[in-house]
């Protein structure tokens, strides 16, 4: 049976975006605030602050300090400076793959992350578009000849 090899898109940001907004994060979030708010003096004395004055320090959140990793920092510094992608495929990223993924024009990096799996940051001055057509057109129609002839 023929294998149809497909490669699948995902922008690097949207993935970011969906791990910085997933439960665990927003609950973690939660917890910090709450420990902020109870590590804060409550020292004032009832009555002096007018009405209105209490009503405008309530809508004002309390400056504080979101924990980031190394790596997310790193993440974001890289989506400022390269457009960034997750390529998922049904076929082996081989060394011999990832070689022509290197000599593609406009990946910049390029990182293997799983067997099916792999990153790119693509150049400022390269379109995305165009460089997914030479990668696709580079991995899956001449791949495909090669698993055809069982020379993978």
């Amino acid at each position: 049976m023929k294998k149809k090899l497909k490669i699948g898109w995902q922008k690097y940001e949207d993935l970011i975006e969906k791990q910085m907004s997933s439960p665990l994060i927003h609950t973690l979030m939660e917890n910090i605030m709450s420990q902020f708010i109870n590590s804060l003096p409550t020292d004032h004395v009832e009555g002096e602050e007018d009405e209105q004055t209490s009503q405008i320090n309530n809508l004002i959140p309390p400056p504080m300090m979101i924990p980031m990793s190394q790596q997310l920092i790193e993440d974001i510094s890289m989506l400022s400076n390269f457009d960034c992608w997750i390529g998922h495929t049904n076929f082996d990223i081989t060394h011999r793959i990832k070689e022509k993924l290197n000599e593609i024009d406009g990946v910049e990096i390029l990182k293997i992350c799983s067997r099916y799996r792999f990153f790119i940051g693509i150049g400022k001055m390269f379109n995305f578009s165009d460089v997914r057509k030479n990668i696709e057109n580079e991995l899956i129609n001449k791949e495909a000849k090669l698993y055809d002839r069982g020379q993978n």
